[in-house]
């Protein structure tokens, strides 16, 4: 069933790509990642797939279509997401994203995302953000984000640093983590992204005979690098590592192509 969706989704992304010959600018990103997870006999290891499409069909309008198929211990599952970057005046833009999972104990039922982003400065360099995100799950969680960040953009890289704060249902548990991220790089040469977040996960463990708030600290990296082989053609390659107090460590890496039309 997985690979069947895989499959029909990337004949139809791929027949965007072919239809929408009016476009400015197109990518295909397409993306294996394995992790192993310790203690491995309890987790195991999670491997995933995801191809994504993107599209600017004018200056001001960037839309995208993702799907992701996970295998875990616990099963397969599917990712359906879909999102739009828009620019609306010379300082304001916003990005909008709708994410849905397929029912498994590790995706959520559906996820949503809004940020909207103030471009200030001569240069229109500085970008400060606020943002809000729900998330449902398949049991009876559910989460509501609220986010405050700052951009800037120099030359030749960029800047972020986004404060989260999080309320989870049942119980109101409130949680709140950071993440710095950082990005060099050039267009048709490379890019080399690296995130650092930490904070908290946060939630009242249901599944208990009598229901216990659950707060762990997690500690989470991930350095992505994307390299141009050719004028349309490239690579990606990421490496990953998370950790979760009490809970376990994860250590994964990522490979894959992406090409421009």
């Amino acid at each position: 069933m997985i690979v069947r969706g895989l499959l029909g989704s990337f004949m139809l992304i791929c027949l965007i790509a072919k239809i929408t010959t009016a476009s400015e600018y197109k990518r295909l990103d397409f993306e294996f990642s394995h992790e192993l997870l310790s203690p491995k006999k309890i987790y195991g290891t999670w491997n995933s797939t995801n191809l994504n499409f993107f599209h600017r069909p004018i200056e001001t309008f960037t839309y995208f279509l993702g799907v992701s198929g996970f295998s875990r211990k616990e099963g397969q599952a599917l990712q359906l997401t879909g999102g739009v970057y828009k620019d609306w005046k010379d300082w304001l833009y916003t990005y909008s994203a709708l994410s849905c999972g397929t029912n498994s104990s590790y995706l959520f039922r559906y996820r949503l995302d809004h940020e909207f982003f103030f471009k200030l400065g001569k240069k229109k360099n500085i970008a400060p953000s606020i943002g809000v995100s729900h998330i449902k799950y398949f049991s009876p969680h559910k989460d509501l984000i609220t986010l405050g960040g700052l951009t800037y953009y120099g030359d030749g890289f960029n800047i972020t640093y986004k404060h989260f704060i999080n309320i989870s249902e049942p119980g109101s548990i409130v949680s709140q983590s950071h993440m710095f991220s950082l990005e060099i790089g050039k267009d048709k040469k490379a890019f080399t992204y690296l995130n650092i977040s930490f904070g908290k996960q946060a939630y009242l463990a249901t599944y208990l005979a009598s229901p216990e708030e659950i707060r762990q600290n997690s500690h989470y990296i991930v350095l992505k690098h994307r390299h141009w082989i050719g004028k349309f053609w490239g690579s990606i390659f990421g490496l990953n590592y998370l950790n979760l107090k009490e809970g376990y460590d994860k250590y994964g890496f990522s490979v894959g192509i992406f090409r421009e039309f």
